[in-house]
């Protein structure tokens, strides 16, 4: 009887010490896994961020060169009006 405990005691021990082993090295992978990922987003994003800034910088260039050509469109119909009511 106290061999079949015995018996009985080694298997849970072993099961329970492979178990101890294996959730830890478990925890650290996913914990190594989960910072490898979080870096290559971590790249993504700021890669995303200054494709952003880069396409907001070129309309807001564009923007400010049709304002500049409005302006000086305008200004050039008033001169060439200005200029009609002087010949009139």
């Amino acid at each position: 009887m106290s061999q079949q405990t015995k018996t009985r005691s080694v298997k849970k021990l072993v099961i329970f010490g492979t178990l101890a082993l294996c959730i830890p090295i478990f925890l650290v992978t996913m914990a190594f896994l989960a910072v490898n990922s979080d870096a290559k987003n971590q790249e993504k994003y700021k890669q995303q961020q200054a494709e952003m800034i880069a396409r907001i910088e070129a309309r807001e260039a564009a923007e400010r060169k049709q304002a500049v050509e409005r302006q000086a469109n305008a200004e050039t119909d008033v001169q060439a009006a200005s200029e009609t009511n002087i010949q009139q």
